[in-house]
């Protein structure tokens, strides 16, 4: 993400609904998360594929993501051997789960290739929402929170939906190069993606790894469906969030030009922003469980039987 700094409020998680989980808790024995009621029926799954209680959030298994992508392999510029193994790590979890999921290949500025993970459901549908969220990081930042936070919370959300009624109408998709390349331009991943794919609905996961308020940002451009459907699965799931216009920061803004109605969560000004110190031990549990809460019930609502 390439915000300007901006300050932002608290996040708070209804005790209700994580009774466990205190603010900030990052102990290893942090409970997973909250379940939830939903019309998720089964469909056929994939032989050898790991199917999950479908009622559970584990910000335990998200942070495990978050361990492996920023603290085993660290740095993922774009076109960088730590990108291609983080990318193999991902597709590696989607098929795991009986999802299929293939790198597909775009150009970068300076004429090398970088990659985009897409995971869905093998079932047709005929539209699906697109949860996103870039895995790549600048040269020499781990990019636990910007933006191992993010790409943790969809491949949890993946698990989580794996081989249930919702998984048909989900496109995941890990995008590479959403961070400034040398000689400018930002979010190709998102932008080349755009150009093929008319998803009902984008969420960018976004460096949501703080404990505060959940922002959901848009541009301001065209529909503001999907941002009102996130707020709306913010009040029921107990998660507080906000509303707010934002410039093109993240990957929900190619949609946004190509006419899809997104939306980008966000929990505000990263201090260690694109530096070293953007590291594990800064990602908070109850972050990713908060995050993981609201796009889990906004999915459950947007796609009823």
């Amino acid at each position: 993400m390439n915000p300007t700094p901006r300050g932002v409020g608290t996040v708070l998680v209804l005790a209700m609904l994580v009774p466990s989980c205190n603010s900030g808790a990052s102990s290893p024995t942090s409970p997973s998360g909250p379940a939830r009621s939903s019309p998720m029926a089964s469909v056929a799954q994939p032989p050898g594929a790991t199917l999950p209680d479908p009622a559970v959030f584990s910000s335990s298994r998200a942070f495990g993501h978050v361990r492996e992508l920023a603290g085993r392999i660290g740095p993922r510029s774009a076109g960088s051997f730590g990108y291609r193994k983080a990318a193999r790590y991902v597709l590696d979890r989607f098929v795991e789960l009986g999802y299929r999921a293939r790198l597909v290949p775009f150009e970068l500025p300076n004429g090398s290739t970088s990659r985009n993970v897409v995971a869905t459901w093998p079932s047709p549908a005929r539209s699906r929402i697109l949860i996103g969220a870039h895995l790549d990081t600048v040269p020499g930042s781990p990019g636990a929170n910007d933006n191992a936070s993010g790409v943790a919370v969809i491949l949890e959300l993946a698990r989580v939906f794996a081989g249930t009624h919702e998984a048909r109408g989900i496109r995941f998709v890990a995008f590479g190069a959403e961070e400034v390349q040398q000689g400018g331009g930002h979010h190709f991943g998102s932008a080349a993606y755009s150009e093929g794919a008319r998803p009902r609905a984008m969420v960018s996961v976004d460096m949501i790894g703080l404990d505060r308020t959940i922002i959901v940002g848009w541009m301001g451009i065209g529909s503001r469906k999907t941002v009102a459907a996130l707020l709306s699965a913010a009040k029921e799931s107990g998660v507080d969030a906000r509303e707010k216009l934002l410039p093109d920061w993240s990957d929900n803004g190619p949609f946004e030009r190509a006419g899809v109605p997104s939306a980008l969560l966000w929990t505000g000004d990263e201090p260690n922003h694109h530096q070293p110190t953007d590291v594990v031990a800064k990602v908070r549990r109850a972050a990713l469980l908060a995050a993981g809460t609201l796009v889990m019930t906004y999915v459950t609502q947007q796609l009823v039987l």
